[in-house]
């Protein structure tokens, strides 16, 4: 059974189990469009909704370095480039 719930500033996250009972659930997400983390509470729950639980799920701020043409820049090690703003 897979599950997409949608981020709010794009993208989704998507919920994968393949079990019975006590199984596991993986969750991806696609990479965040943003350059600030963001995280989304998401409630999981029984097909009969007898037990549900919530789960937050996180993701670290996106790439802030674009190039010209508005793309990121991806390096060999598939970490994206990003610069740090100094504040006084």
């Amino acid at each position: 059974m897979t599950q997409t719930i949608p981020w709010p500033t794009g993208g989704n996250i998507t919920l994968t189990y393949t079990g019975q009972g006590n199984g596991t659930i993986v969750v991806t997400s696609d990479d965040n469009p943003t350059d600030v983390a963001r995280s989304k509470t998401i409630t999981v729950a029984t097909t009969n909704n007898a037990i549900s639980r919530q789960v937050t799920v996180s993701q670290a701020a996106g790439p802030n370095f674009k190039l010209q043409t508005g793309d990121r820049m991806k390096l060999a090690n598939g970490e994206y480039f990003n610069v740090k703003v100094q504040t006084d």
